[in-house]
């Protein structure tokens, strides 16, 4: 399996360490495949390398396609990420 931190002498938040990257990290409650708990081992090491991370955990019982469904919560979440980012690199609307 695929395991970036194996690159970076086996420390996740080394492989972010410099990034210039936001990041927007969303977790459904149901999802079996990438529960929350990995998803927030991510977000830890993003915050242990000084990334700009965001992180949302949206309760759903739709499991690990919720994200491909009509999912109000995260159209919300991902506009919100996308227009903060617009505006901190000064673009128009």
């Amino acid at each position: 399996y695929f395991d970036i931190a194996a690159d970076h002498d086996g420390v996740l938040s080394n492989a972010f360490k410099d990034s210039p990257v936001r990041f927007c990290v969303v977790s459904f409650t149901s999802d079996w495949l990438f529960p929350t708990s990995e998803s927030r081992a991510i977000v830890h090491a993003l915050n242990a390398a000084g990334a700009r991370v965001s992180f949302a955990e949206i309760v759903t019982d739709k499991g690990h396609d919720a994200f491909l469904l009509d999912e109000p919560e995260l159209f919300a979440i991902v506009r919100g990420f996308l227009e903060a980012a617009r505006k901190a690199c000064g673009l128009e609307p």
